[in-house]
């Protein structure tokens, strides 16, 4: 008996094999802790995005409108309409090029004031703190100065031309196609370049000042500092911000919505405003899911950018 059980290579297991056994068990153990803590968290966002957003493709799909029931399946019908419209191509131009103007206007003044604030000087703090308002402030809030602000009639912005004698007569900066899109440009930018700023900021300090201060033995202007250590050291934190804000500047609907409301004549139109237009004040959920669904491949490409982004930047 003695003898068969040694002889047997399952009856006794080596240390090593303990070893690996514990091990495993432990591993058990913590990915069933893990997904036990994990579960709230994804619990809520299923709730609070899984089942919206299959919601809203369901929606999508019928003839649903506001106080009149469920609505029926109507397959493409929506999607079709959508298409058909003959602004349709132009909102999603219009919609690329607004969000192009603006994160490049973004990047363009937080790397600009992420390099001032970077310097030593007195008062710098106060004025981080200064250039950080607009980022702060309520976008509602925002949206409705810069309203009367650029007011054709009673707007400060016209006062101010006309008692310097720059114009002669108002200037309707709201009403004008060219003027209503500049200045839709630059309050999005005004709002959002705070965040470039200061994330900019955040990176800029991580770079070691010995890699200045060899470039600068070598001979190195600041155009060449710049460009072969500033940008560089800045090559992953702007990435990720740009990649990050073309989403949310896409997606933005607070500023068009108060500001121009579509106006004049549609040419201040992006999706997200014709997604309220059609479901919200035309009633037409069906048609105002099926928008945002149809943008949903340029949506998706970004996020797909970030994640591959972010994972390429952690394994380096």
């Amino acid at each position: 008996m003695t003898q068969q059980t040694v002889s047997d290579p399952t009856s006794v297991a080596s240390p090593a094999q303990r070893k690996q056994k514990r091990t495993t068990t432990a591993r058990v153990r913590e990915a069933r802790l893990g997904w036990f803590l994990v579960a709230p968290a994804v619990l809520i966002v299923i709730g609070m995005i899984g089942y919206p957003f299959y919601e809203a493709i369901r929606i999508s799909f019928t003839d649903k409108m506001i106080g009149r029931g469920p609505g029926e399946f109507v397959g493409l019908q929506n999607y079709r309409f959508i298409l058909a419209w003959p602004d349709f191509r132009m909102m999603v131009v219009r919609t690329v090029a607004f969000t192009i103007a603006a994160v490049v206007t973004k990047t363009i003044v937080g790397l600009i004031l992420a390099l001032a604030m970077n310097e030593s000087f007195k008062g710098r703090t106060l004025l981080r703190g200064i250039f950080l308002l607009p980022w702060i402030l309520p976008t509602y809030i925002v949206a409705l100065v810069f309203r009367w602000l650029l007011d054709g009639q009673t707007g400060v912005v016209n006062q101010v031309l006309m008692s310097t004698g720059i114009i002669d007569t108002n200037i309707p900066f709201l009403a004008q196609k060219w003027t209503a899109i500049a200045s839709l440009i630059f309050v999005i930018s005004w709002k959002g370049y705070p965040f470039y700023a200061l994330t900019f900021l955040a990176g800029l300090q991580t770079i070691p000042p010995e890699q200045y201060d060899a470039a600068k033995v070598d001979g190195a202007g600041r155009m060449g500092r710049f460009r072969y250590i500033t940008l560089p050291g800045l090559r992953q934190v702007m990435g990720v911000v740009i990649l990050l804000s073309t989403i949310w500047t896409m997606n933005s609907l607070e500023i068009p919505m108060l500001l121009t409301g579509g106006g004049p004549s549609n040419h201040t139109e992006v999706f997200p405003l014709l997604t309220y237009h059609l479901g919200l004040q035309s009633f037409r959920l069906g048609e105002g899911a099926a928008v945002p669904i149809l943008m949903l491949p340029i949506i998706g490409v970004l996020v797909l950018l970030v994640a591959r982004y972010l994972e390429r930047e952690a394994i380096e």
